[in-house]
């Protein structure tokens, strides 16, 4: 037989230890990660229906210019918002079309 137990308690000590350690860090990463979502959110409320400069979403949030940037950048790399005309120096931006689910073929066709 093998040591097996003795190494799932060793290991699950281990675990508990790190997570102990690393607790600050884990709430920290945890905090960013909701006001992220809640950036992103609001990003896309304001978009919802309208076009908008990187300086109107900035303004329309609350946000910093630069995060805005960030995110829109972030949003069209992944096609969940679309850059639209060029107003001035800045493109309009707009809400992405969501894809339709892939319907699965009927075995019976």
């Amino acid at each position: 037989m093998s040591d097996a137990p003795t190494e799932i308690a060793a290991d699950k000590t281990a675990l508990k230890k790190l997570k102990a350690a690393r607790k600050e860090q884990i709430a920290a990463g945890t905090i960013r990660m909701k006001e992220q979502r809640r950036a992103v959110k609001a990003i896309k409320a304001h978009l919802e229906g309208a076009e908008l400069t990187v300086p109107e979403i900035a303004a329309a949030t609350g946000l910093p210019g630069s995060e805005v940037l960030w995110y829109v950048a972030t949003l069209k790399k992944y096609g969940e918002i679309l850059e639209g005309p060029k107003d001035g120096s800045y493109f309009r931006y707009r809400l992405g079309q969501t894809p339709a689910p892939i319907a699965e073929a009927d075995p019976a066709e």
